[in-house]
């Protein structure tokens, strides 16, 4: 199986059975709505729990999908044929991760945007907050992908994935949320954010896989 080929099937089964992105972004709507509900009706105490609020959101719905990345391919014998076909499972899953973010993972920079702007930020606040959204998704879909190889196979494996990935991917959040933070308080620390939320990103965009590959082969011996 060709890269493309792997990466075209990967898109239309994030598709299948009227998916996609409706899922993660239904998710993160929820968690966006309910978040309220705890932090009171305060406008300024809104305001400045939003960045952390919207990007732990954007982060459980990356969770949301890594169950079925891997374990509907350990189930179905799927995972061997990836082995014979050439493409190393490291690659596999990079592609697979790519896959996902681009196909249902889209959505959460504008939800982030919105949210922002629902929970008081200002416009620029929002979309820095939007930003980095957009630059950490690779990175928390690629460390979700990791997590869900290493329970590929595994019966009820939402919570090993889950606490596994969280704390691989809390950098990230802390990132995005720091740099909505620096627009809002106007220092210059939003661009340097973004920078590492990005660096963090590319980080695991090449270590993540290569651990999934890792994980994937121990599961074939």
């Amino acid at each position: 199986m060709s890269a493309r080929a792997l990466f075209v099937r990967e898109w239309r089964l994030a598709f299948a059975g009227g998916g996609g992105p409706a899922g993660p972004a239904a998710f993160n709507l929820a968690a966006l709505a309910l978040a309220p509900l705890a932090i009171g009706p305060d406008t300024a105490t809104l305001a400045a729990a939003g960045p952390g609020v919207i990007t732990f959101a954007a982060l459980l719905a990356s969770l949301q999908g890594a169950e079925r990345m891997f374990g509907d391919d350990a189930g179905d014998g799927t995972l061997e044929l990836y082995a014979l076909s050439g493409l190393s499972l490291s690659m596999a899953a990079l592609i697979k991760a790519l896959a996902f973010t681009l196909a249902v993972f889209w959505p959460a920079p504008l939800l982030a945007a919105l949210g922002g702007l629902a929970y008081g930020l200002t416009l620029e606040a929002a979309l820095v907050l939007a930003a980095g959204i957009a630059l950490a998704a690779p990175g928390l879909v690629f460390i979700a992908a990791f997590a869900g190889a290493l329970a590929a196979g595994l019966r009820r494996a939402g919570l090993l994935i889950a606490l596994i990935a969280a704390p691989l991917q809390a950098p990230l959040l802390v990132f995005a949320a720091g740099a909505a933070r620096a627009a809002m308080d106007g220092t210059d620390l939003a661009g340097p954010n973004l920078m590492l939320a990005l660096a963090a990103s590319l980080i695991a965009g090449v270590l993540a896989p290569l651990g999934a590959g890792a994980a994937l082969r121990a599961r074939l011996d």
